[in-house]
């Protein structure tokens, strides 16, 4: 599908999971050098940035976070040319749908004395959508605060699995982000090839964000790492709670129940039974070495 936004004489270009003949009547459209064309009609497991003069090519990755596929980010494959910029998607972008109800007010193209292009228009949305990417991480760091609220909930063994979803999103989150750092470098030093040196400030302000970004999840990956060696901490120190009330347990019951085995052996001269109170004798000294465990124990410190 293809949709046009057009403002003055720069036209943007969204194809949404196009054909291979939507791709050459864009191709046309918008003079885009055939070298660009050989990837536009599938994802590509790559970013990356190539330029011709006049006109560039990068290719992002974009992480997901809500969805259960977070393993394959958004990839949005951006050209841009003197009149045009193209975007083509597999898929629904929110961030991407929103620029576009501000496409007409986006301060760039109302620059006084400035002609905007296809380069300040891709500059300008990938630094959207950039942005946008801090809404995602300010979710991942709700996840982590209802963790952290979770380990002294009494809820351990819950947040093992809360802490491992986490782990798994600010883990793709990373490895999707982490591939942009040569695409972007290749779009400072390319896009003044292809268009002026004056582009390359907006791709500074581009890398800024990618790095704010970077440090951003991995601060949350720390703090996940920290959260997780507390949650064991606590998942120790209970099942050593526990293992030392079995322990004890154990340790009360075999005497005793060594005791009655003893005097329930079928002997013929066995002491005490027979007595008129033989009973009751049994079961005292039963109670006073149960006492006795029980006060050793409490001395020692170990209940």
């Amino acid at each position: 599908m293809i949709e046009r936004l057009t403002h003055h004489h720069l036209t943007w270009i969204d194809v949404l999971d196009p054909t291979a003949e939507e791709i050459r009547e864009v191709m046309a459209e918008a003079d885009i050098p055939l070298s660009f064309t050989d990837d536009l009609t599938s994802m590509t497991p790559r970013t990356e940035t190539y330029w011709e003069k006049g006109a560039i090519k990068t290719t992002l990755d974009f992480p997901i976070v809500k969805r259960t596929d977070i393993n394959h980010p958004h990839e949005v494959k951006f050209i841009a040319t003197k009149n045009y910029l193209v975007t083509i998607r597999f898929e629904d972008i929110q961030s991407l749908d929103q620029f576009k109800k501000d496409f007409e007010v986006v301060t760039l193209l109302k620059r006084a004395g400035a002609k905007a292009t296809g380069g300040h228009l891709l500059c300008t949305l990938v630094m959207r959508m950039y942005k946008a990417l801090d809404s995602k991480l300010d979710y991942l760091a709700g996840i982590l605060q209802d963790i952290d609220a979770g380990l002294f909930d009494e809820r351990e063994k819950e947040m093992v699995f809360d802490i491992s979803r986490a782990g798994q999103r600010l883990t793709a989150f990373r490895q999707a982000l982490g591939a942009h750092d040569n695409a972007l470098n290749d779009l400072y030093t390319n896009i003044a090839k292809a268009f002026a040196k004056s582009y390359q400030p907006d791709v500074l302000k581009i890398n800024e964000q990618y790095l704010h970004l970077i440090r951003r999840v991995d601060r949350q990956r720390q703090t996940l790492a920290e959260l997780r060696e507390a949650n064991n901490a606590l998942l120790t120190t209970k099942q050593n709670e526990i293992m030392k009330t079995l322990t004890i347990v154990a340790f009360t019951t075999f005497p005793l129940t060594l005791f009655a085995s003893i005097f329930g052996m079928n002997s013929v001269n066995m002491p005490i039974i027979g007595h008129s109170l033989d009973f009751w004798i049994i079961l005292s000294a039963m109670l006073v070495v149960s006492v006795g465990f029980f006060a050793y124990f409490k001395y020692k410190r170990w209940m």
